[in-house]
């Protein structure tokens, strides 16, 4: 009888802990259902964050309980600060915003680059769909078309703005390294800059790599361009031969400054503001991540030549974490590399 009397016990927690379970996710649904979910892009339509975004769109909302619609809207300016400011301060906490960063929202936050107005620690982060590999690329008919050339001549170099990576990266480059990068900040995206270098204004630009597959697939076929350096924890497959920036360090300071600056695992990330409930937080982890894996979207993501390796939201926040407690001598030299001191 006492074996008995605990089962039925068991068997009613689990079936209360079943029905909480089933009660949160139809509140979920509830919520949900006739929405518009909007991801935000902090910089122009036409580059690698644009494209991916539309078509994460085109699915995400299949995913998350309730199937509500899924918009994308671009906010540029200073290099995605306004959308990341907008996204933390402003739009509503309640699970219909998310956004999709760029230029290394945690990084920026470190340096003090621009007027960031959140903390990297309180965004919840969702995943992200791969380490963003960057590179600082040009034409071959370009003054240097190695990065040891660009110390001896002067290479241009298209970005941006001042507060993103596409000039703090080159910039870095100059400071630590001593090459010749004239960086002409005022773009609003990759996608301008690569117009820009058709027309002879700059050589090239430190920006990502998945955006010359995406945008001008011809340029690498056709080898027309020539990449200096890369910047990611690994060479890339698509550039085995291309250096690592932190390959070119002359001693164990400027190796930890380049293999931070390198590191662009947040960079691909989807985060949402802090405030929304834990219910919606975990329904829309669990559907990013399960869109992330949907072969449908694998094959619209094929076609615009993206690559896609999930990363999972705690390895991102621990990558978070483990930058947010840099000694700040570290960051000291950081900051003077990028020219903010």
């Amino acid at each position: 009888m006492q074996l008995r009397s605990w089962a039925t016990i068991a068997l009613a927690a689990v079936m209360a802990l079943f029905a909480q379970g089933q009660a949160q996710a139809d509140a979920v649904a509830d919520f949900y259902k006739g929405k518009t979910v909007t991801l935000y892009v902090g910089v122009a339509a036409g580059g690698v964050y644009s494209l991916f975004a539309q078509t994460l769109a085109n699915h995400l909302g299949q995913h998350i309980p309730g199937n509500p619609s899924v918009i994308v809207q671009h906010q540029t300016g200073a290099g995605g600060l306004i959308a990341i400011n907008h996204v933390y301060n402003v739009a509503p906490k309640d699970g219909t915003v998310v956004l999709t960063p760029n230029s290394g929202l945690a990084k920026r936050y470190i340096l003090g680059v621009g007027n960031t107005m959140y903390d990297p620690a309180k965004f919840h982060w969702l995943g992200g769909w791969g380490e963003a590999v960057n590179d600082c690329t040009v034409f071959k008919t370009a003054p240097a078309t190695t990065l040891e050339e660009a110390r001896e001549k002067e290479v241009i170099i298209g970005a941006i703005d001042t507060g993103s990576n596409t000039y703090t990266n080159p910039l870095v480059i100059n400071n630590i390294l001593g090459t010749k990068f004239k960086i002409v900040p005022g773009y609003r995206g990759g996608s301008q800059i690569r117009l820009a270098m058709e027309r002879g204004e700059v050589h090239g630009f430190c920006g990502q790599f998945e955006g010359w597959k995406t945008a001008k697939p011809e340029w690498l076929r056709d080898g027309k361009l020539a990449h200096l350096v890369q910047l990611s924890t690994k060479r890339s497959a698509d550039m085995p031969n291309t250096p690592l920036l932190s390959e070119f360090a002359r001693n164990d300071e400027d190796r930890e400054i380049l293999t931070f600056v390198q590191s662009g695992i947040e960079d691909r990330a989807m985060v949402a503001p802090p405030g929304v409930p834990k219910d919606r937080l975990a329904a829309l982890e669990k559907a990013y991540m399960a869109t992330l894996n949907d072969p449908k979207f694998r094959a619209d993501a094929g076609k615009q030549k993206f690559t896609i390796i999930p990363v999972s939201g705690r390895e991102i926040h621990d990558f978070i974490d483990k930058m947010m407690k840099m000694k700040p001598e570290t960051i000291e030299k950081l900051k003077v590399a990028t020219g903010r001191k």
